[in-house]
């Protein structure tokens, strides 16, 4: 593996993990954020938390002014994409609050003490 392919992935891992859980926030252009100010708004995001360059953003669409609205996105880091996924959190007269999710970052896994683990099966 050459080195430039071991370094691609490491930028992008950087630029994904960053993008876990990020906030931001807009003004409602006619209850829903611009998809053009959303795009521009996520990229910074991820742009200050990584520390990496993203290429691009593109989303589906605006995002509507209602918490628990979301809309997907795709950013473009080093040339791969990574899904995103924004959601509304909270809306103030004019201000809208979302967070970004990073469709592929996995929550860690939580057990409730009420429920047991389920069990191996052998086969």
């Amino acid at each position: 593996m050459s080195a430039m392919s071991r370094r691609l992935p490491a930028a992008l891992a950087a630029a994904a993990l960053a993008v876990a859980a990020l906030a931001g926030c807009s003004v409602l252009g006619d209850r829903s954020v611009p998809r053009s100010d959303l795009e521009g708004a996520v990229k910074q995001l991820m742009e200050e938390q990584s520390g990496q360059p993203v290429d691009s953003v593109s989303c589906d669409g605006d995002l509507a002014g209602e918490v628990d609205a979301s809309v997907r996105c795709t950013a473009t880091v080093a040339g791969e994409e990574v899904g995103l996924t924004v959601t509304t959190t909270d809306v103030d007269g004019n201000d809208v609050r979302y967070e970004v999710r990073n469709d592929s970052a996995t929550p860690a896994p939580t057990s409730s003490p009420s429920e047991p683990a389920p069990s191996p099966t052998s086969g």
